[in-house]
């Protein structure tokens, strides 16, 4: 009636860097299985080369979102979403990006599609928590 109870949009960045990111209509996945390191920390398993790798929070928190249901764009703008009104960084949407990129450069941890896809089982979760015939 008055739009009291009227739910105002956020206000975000213009994300430029977003916008002219060729990629942006991609779906991101993660390929490495993965379990908990500790109560905050994953360690991620490279089977091909015998290595463990351990990300920092900000890759690590891209990395467990990356589930193939989200393009970068969505994603971005839905992180953004999480801050609270006036709080989101004006550079945000590059910070992801590059994380993103740094993540598909740093042998493979992520890759890009051109379609929605679902995890197979074994990436789905922690490994400590699979069923480990079902996993291979």
């Amino acid at each position: 009636m008055f739009g009291i109870f009227k739910k105002r949009s956020k206000e975000l960045p213009s994300f430029d860097f977003l916008q002219n990111y060729e990629d942006n209509d991609k779906y991101f996945v993660r390929t490495l299985q993965w379990d908990w390191l500790d109560e905050k920390n994953i360690h991620l398993l490279d089977n091909k080369s015998s290595r463990v790798i351990t990300l920092g929070e900000w890759p690590q928190q891209i990395y467990l979102d990356a589930n193939g249901q989200k393009t970068v764009k969505e994603y971005v703008i839905w992180m953004a979403n999480q801050f609270e009104p006036g709080k989101v960084p004006q550079d945000l949407d590059e910070s992801m990006i590059l994380t993103i990129e740094d993540l598909i450069k740093e042998g493979g941890i992520l890759k890009l599609t051109h379609q929605k896809i679902d995890l197979p089982y074994y990436l789905e979760g922690p490994k400590s928590k699979q069923d480990a015939e079902k996993a291979n």
